[in-house]
């Protein structure tokens, strides 16, 4: 993207605020992966530095999984504008303790629009030893339910919850 994803303007205001303002009714904490905190002092947010060495989206579901109070966490990708509350509270209320519960949207498995239990550390801590990084790859023996969702029940104006974008183009074309 060639900048800060989070710090994107929309709707007035960066995205992260975005996602501030719409999760903060639904979580008692709210953290953000980063190892750099100072772009994010504004936000009044805690932001978690990676702990293992690798930089990518499972060391980030890693060091939240490590920070937090609770027992799982809900982890999202810092570029999603159109998050939906009540697919996160669908997912929340899967039944039973899954390791994780990772949706399949139309496009696959959306891990970075998932809940993680700290059950899963091991199994990270292990996919890292090895070298996998795969955001998914870690999940073999562990409990793990991916509820089929189709975007079109869950659209917020009119765009996908697991929307993101990952260049300037895709983000033209995805903000209103």
């Amino acid at each position: 993207m060639g900048q800060n994803k989070a710090l994107l303007p929309f709707r007035g205001k960066p995205l992260l605020q975005q996602q501030i303002d719409l999760l903060s009714p639904l979580f008692d904490e709210l953290l953000l992966g980063a190892n750099d905190p100072a772009p994010y002092s504004q936000f009044k947010i805690r932001v978690v530095p990676d702990l293992l060495t690798e930089r990518c989206a499972l060391t980030g579901i890693h060091a939240l999984l490590q920070a937090a109070s609770r027992p799982r966490v809900f982890a999202l990708g810092c570029d999603m504008p159109f998050l939906n509350p009540k697919l996160i509270d669908l997912l929340l209320s899967t039944p039973g303790t899954p390791d994780a519960i990772i949706p399949e949207s139309d496009r696959g498995e959306e891990p970075l629009h998932a809940v993680y239990s700290r059950s899963c550390l091991p199994a990270i801590e292990d996919a890292a030893r090895r070298g996998i990084w795969k955001a998914t790859a870690f999940t073999s023996g562990l409990r793990v339910e991916r509820p089929r969702i189709r975007d079109a029940d869950w659209l917020v104006d009119g765009r996908s919850p697991f929307l993101n974008a990952n260049t300037p183009e895709e983000w033209r074309s995805s903000a209103p």
